[in-house]
């Protein structure tokens, strides 16, 4: 058996093809990530008799492993991804000396599917549909979270510029109303020159809002201590422009999702309390279940699992490691709230680990949480609907 390892960067890959015993065959070699790249690491894996089985393993690296990776699968070659932590922790029990370079990097990777051969998974391609899904799940996290922001920028400026204005609508500025008379009337001085024609105009686009509450509006702004300069009206604009334009991503996003989510009907949207978005993140993080030998694999995966710390005859299990996909981790921890609404077992069980247990409602929700991916893996595994008696 050959093993090749490849240390994966931005714009080069190192690699290095090791055997059995550990001789190198191939010694490190430096290619750009590039088809011109790639076709040197070709011709040097395809020297290598195949007879023999040939396996080759690279670190997960975010993105800038992805194009080796459809490479690879294009000519038939079996890879593993391997987590970066394994390598790192295989490499300090080599040596106590830390030597770290990009040639290094690759040896050290060749050695370690050469002797975690047999405990490696070959990597599977994901279904078009759970690629998709991954993908545009994760854009939506990063709108909501630059979204997020925005909103926190647009509300520091306007209580600089008219402090009083948040209160009329709950405090809550990304009201449909309350952009539509920042951006038209942008500075309180216009405000509190509303005319009857003005009121009439909000009270028709709002179809909640009563006169007698754009009265009060208007009375306020001509007496508001806010400061109306140019720059910050400047800057309120700009920032209302970029959180619509980021609602309308948003929603575009969450379209296309809710119509692969119809399409592929996933039984992990059977559960009351999960929506289509959050399904949709949930099952395409974990991928395909078969790759999980167990339930707790699944569990271990989305960071919930608790450490471990062993001292001679004691035992004990420690915090939530969380590590795995931190994507996964925030939408499970989120939903469990919803479903422990809607089922009565998720409620019960999730108040006996606060009250009877004594545990902290964090904790409490990551054992909830646990519960909640074991019913997940049946579910997608044996590809049935939700049912409240499998609580049970």
């Amino acid at each position: 058996m050959f093993y090749v390892g490849i240390d994966v960067a931005k714009y080069k890959h190192d690699f290095a093809v090791i055997d059995d015993n550990g001789l190198v065959i191939v010694p490190p070699k430096t290619i750009q990530n590039s088809l011109e790249g790639f076709s040197q690491l070709l011709t040097s894996i395809s020297s290598l008799d195949r007879s023999q089985g040939i396996k080759i393993g690279f670190e997960a690296t975010g993105h800038y492993h992805s194009n080796l990776k459809t490479f690879l699968s294009k000519y038939g070659y079996d890879f593993a991804i391997i987590n970066p932590l394994q390598v790192s922790r295989f490499h300090s029990q080599l040596s106590l000396r830390r030597t770290k370079t990009d040639k290094v990097d690759c040896l050290v990777i060749a050695q370690f599917i050469s002797t975690k051969n047999e405990m490696l998974k070959s990597y599977q391609q994901p279904l078009y549909h759970l690629e998709a899904l991954k993908s545009l799940s994760r854009l939506r996290e990063t709108y909501v979270s630059q979204r997020s922001l925005i909103l926190v920028k647009m509300t520091n400026v306007l209580d600089t510029i008219f402090p009083e204005f948040k209160a009329f609508f709950s405090n809550k500025l990304k009201s449909d109303t309350a952009l539509f008379i920042l951006k038209k009337y942008k500075t309180p001085e216009r405000i509190a020159k509303w005319n009857k024609n003005d009121l009439l105009l909000i009270h028709n686009h709002s179809h909640k809002i009563p006169i007698s509450k754009l009265q009060l509006i208007k009375e306020t702004a001509s007496s508001t201590v806010g400061n109306s300069s140019k720059y910050l009206i400047d800057e309120l604009l700009s920032l209302i422009s970029t959180f619509e334009n980021l609602n309308t991503e948003v929603s575009y996003i969450e379209s296309k999702i809710i119509s692969i989510m119809n399409d592929i009907d996933s039984p992990t949207a059977s559960i009351p309390g999960i929506g289509l978005i959050s399904a949709a993140t949930i099952i395409s993080e974990f991928g395909d279940f078969a790759r999980f030998d167990n339930v707790n694999r699944c569990i271990a995966f989305a960071g919930l699992d608790a450490g471990i710390n062993q001292s001679g005859t004691k035992s004990f299990k420690g915090k939530m490691v969380k590590r795995g996909s931190s994507h996964l981790r925030y939408v499970i921890m989120n939903v469990i709230k919803t479903v422990c609404i809607h089922n009565e077992t998720f409620k019960t069980y999730r108040i006996k680990k606060k009250v009877t247990d004594h545990k902290y409602l964090r904790i409490a929700d990551s054992h909830a949480a646990k519960k909640l991916i074991r019913i997940i893996y049946y579910l997608e595994t044996n590809q049935i609907k939700f049912d409240s008696s499998l609580c049970k």
